[in-house]
């Protein structure tokens, strides 16, 4: 396969806040003002408490929610709308039903102006990277969860995007494949170095996966604490140094998770 373009962008939110009104006319703060740099080519992970205004910020970068105030930017433009620039995967994978699995990932490019053998080779070159290359010709149904998520981190990296966003893709999974899923991730990650902001609520998957962790406080959301992880890859997870900086992020959102659940932070205990 020719080697692409492999560009990547910063993000950038300045005094990004959200607020929502409900369905009785009352406001609900999702996210304080927040601000937040994110050099090309970073892995980024975002913990916090459920509710802390994470989706909310991942979605306002994706262009599909406006902030109630700040600013929002990938690569110093605006963000003013969804763009094929920003790749997203959610939780609940979003594959056509009716789309073969090569479908689905050569779908996104067709806005390239590639021809059909081009997108072809792109996503059969995805697809083996994220082993389902024999599966080219099955649809969606016929594929376990795991496999549906991999289709999905498939499509997102094909369209060569700036910036991935990555909404507790994981989350679902079983854990074995979850660790599958992880590895594979890291595996394009390191070969592309895209910009990449993962939402995750596991510590553990924050740690092995990111060189950089934010913890963000209970809501309305704001950024607490920012970590860096300068640790190899592959990530051992029982070496003291995992298990170290494991603790130090827990120490950080405990007492975030207590304002959450209405205990005191020492009635929290961290693996």
């Amino acid at each position: 396969m020719t080697r692409r373009d492999q560009h990547s962008k910063s993000i950038e939110v300045v005094d990004l806040g959200m607020t929502f009104r409900s369905d009785d006319g009352t406001s609900v703060k999702a996210l304080a003002p927040t601000t937040l740099e994110i050099q090309p080519g970073q892995f980024v992970a975002i913990v916090g408490p459920s509710g802390c205004g994470k989706s909310t910020l991942l979605n306002v970068l994706a262009g599909f929610l406006s902030p109630s105030e700040g600013t929002a930017s990938i690569g110093k433009e605006a963000v003013s709308g969804p763009s094929i620039d920003h790749g997203v995967v959610f939780q609940d994978y979003a594959l056509f039903p009716w789309l073969t699995v090569l479908d689905n990932v050569t779908f996104g490019l067709k806005s390239k102006g590639l021809s059909r053998s081009e997108r072809n080779e792109i996503a059969m070159h995805f697809l083996d990277v994220v082993s389902l290359r024999d599966f080219a010709d099955k649809r969606p149904r016929e594929l376990s969860g795991g496999m549906k998520q991999r289709v999905a981190i498939a499509r997102t990296f094909a369209t060569n995007p700036s910036v991935i966003l990555m909404d507790e893709p994981f989350g679902a999974l079983d854990a074995l494949t979850r660790r599958f899923l992880q590895q594979q991730l890291l595996k394009i990650w390191s070969e592309s170095r895209k910009t990449v902001l993962f939402i995750t609520h596991s510590v553990q998957e924050a740690v092995f996966l990111a060189d950089r962790i934010i913890v963000m406080t209970a809501r309305p959301g704001r950024i607490k604490s920012d970590f860096q992880i300068e640790l190899d890859h592959p990530r051992d997870f029982s070496s003291d140094a995992f298990r170290k900086i494991e603790k130090m992020v827990f120490d950080s959102l405990d007492e975030e998770l207590a304002k959450t659940f209405g205990l005191a932070p020492n009635q929290l205990q961290s693996d």
